[in-house]
């Protein structure tokens, strides 16, 4: 998902920039930390269309693993986030302030594995499994939208310094990720995969319920750019 994700990216700021031979003023480069971690973007003007208008291409990426140890049991978790974005800043007074429109592709998931712990023991649904029962379930987490559509507000002085190259951003905005998709997949062992299915579907109906309130995700960016 990572390689795709950068490739994807560099194709698309490959096509912001090819505009530099025509008007090299019209671009700027920058990098940013937010709420999906690490990023790059590259911003268009467009001034031949509209000096209130820019396209902005960015691309985010963090991974974190988590490990736990909860109720007798071993949990470890890969929290990948991820997006490539594709905005529209409206410039409405010709300053920095801009108001965003456009969308983003969600490429945030969270994987794990829930394993026996030094007891050999793993408790689903309040039933403790031994090894033998029950070898260890993965768990996948990911959402509906893989495009997910995203409107916010921001700060970006790229083309409204004539004097300055370099200049600040700030992105303020909210992602609809849609509906979050919970997966489990046992490792059966001795104990019948009915009793040990119908267990985690308690499970997966709990954490789904948790899992309802991250149907927006909150976007929150802050970084520099370098104006041509």
């Amino acid at each position: 998902m990572k390689k795709f994700l950068f490739s994807t990216v560099v194709v698309a700021s490959l096509a912001v920039s090819s505009q530099a031979e025509v008007n090299l003023k019209d671009i700027s480069l920058g990098a940013d930390i937010g709420t999906t971690g690490y990023g790059v973007t590259a911003v268009k003007k467009l001034s031949g269309f509209d000096d209130k208008w820019g396209v902005r291409v960015g691309y985010h990426q963090y991974s974190k693993t988590y490990n736990k140890t909860s109720d007798n049991t071993k949990y470890k978790f890969d929290l990948d986030l991820g997006d490539i974005q594709l905005m529209a800043d409206y410039h409405p007074w010709n300053t920095a302030f801009k108001l965003t429109f456009g969308a983003m592709y969600n490429g945030n998931e969270l994987d794990g594995k829930i394993t026996p712990n030094s007891a050999s023991q793993i408790i689903i649904d309040g039933t403790p499994y031994t090894s033998t029962d029950l070898g260890g379930v993965d768990v996948k987490v990911d959402f509906d939208n893989t495009i997910a559509p995203y409107v916010g507000i921001g700060w970006d002085t790229s083309f409204y310094k004539p004097n300055k190259t370099w200049g600040f951003t700030f992105n303020l905005g909210v992602a609809y990720l849609g509906s979050a998709k919970v997966s489990y997949s046992p490792k059966y062992g001795s104990v019948s995969s009915a009793i040990i299915d119908a267990k985690l579907e308690k499970e997966k109906a709990s954490l789904q319920d948790d899992l309802d309130d991250f149907k927006y995700l909150p976007f929150i960016s802050i970084g520099f750019n370098y104006k041509f």
